[in-house]
C-alpha cells in the first residue's frame, strides 16, 4: 500500500469533515477548509493557554474538538486504505492528559500519549500533514504484516 500525495490530500480532507461532525450547532458552517485547518496551527498569536478553574486546569473544548477530528481521522484514512475495519479510542482526563489507540482487531495501529491538550497543534499545515501521514503509513505497514491480527 502507497502512501502519497493524495493521502495527505484525503487525509486534510477528513480532519475538515471530523471538524464539520462534531460542529452541530453550525458554528464553523460558513468558515471554508483552509480556515477550520488553521484551528489546528499554533504560533506566537494563537498559542492557547491553560485555563485554571478554582486550581484545577481546565481542557478547552476547542483542544478536544481538535484532538477528537485529528485521529478519528487518521482512523477513517487508514480504514479506507486497508478496507479493514478500525476503532480509535481517545482517554482524556480533565487536566488534558491522556492517550489515542487506533487498533484494529487486536492489532494496535496508533498509540499516542497527549500532555496538555490546551497545546496540541502543529507549526504548519504542511507539518500537520506530513506527521500524519508518518502515522498511516507505519499503521499500514503493521497491517499488511499483521493482517490476521487485524481480522481477529
Amino acid at each position: 500500500m502507497v502512501v502519497d500525495e493524495r493521502t495527505a490530500e484525503e487525509f486534510m480532507k477528513e480532519v475538515v469533515n471530523q471538524v464539520r461532525a462534531y460542529d452541530t450547532y453550525g458554528t464553523w458552517e460558513k468558515r471554508g477548509d483552509e480556515d477550520l485547518l488553521k484551528e489546528f496551527l499554533k504560533g506566537e498569536t494563537n498559542k492557547p493557554a491553560s485555563f485554571n478553574f478554582g486550581g484545577h486546569c481546565a481542557v478547552d473544548p476547542k483542544a478536544m474538538l481538535k484532538i477528537y477530528a485529528y485521529f478519528k481521522a487518521l482512523g477513517v484514512v487508514i480504514e479506507r486504505r486497508s478496507n479493514i475495519l478500525t476503532s480509535t479510542v481517545i482517554n482524556m482526563d480533565d487536566e488534558g492528559n491522556g492517550n489515542v489507540i487506533v487498533y484494529s482487531g487486536r492489532l494496535v495501529l496508533v498509540n499516542k500519549t497527549i500532555r496538555d491538550a490546551n497545546r496540541f497543534g502543529f507549526k504548519s499545515l504542511e507539518d500537520m500533514a506530513k506527521q500524519g501521514l508518518k502515522m498511516i503509513e507505519k499503521a499500514t505497514q503493521l497491517l499488511e504484516k499483521y493482517e490476521e491480527v487485524a481480522r481477529l
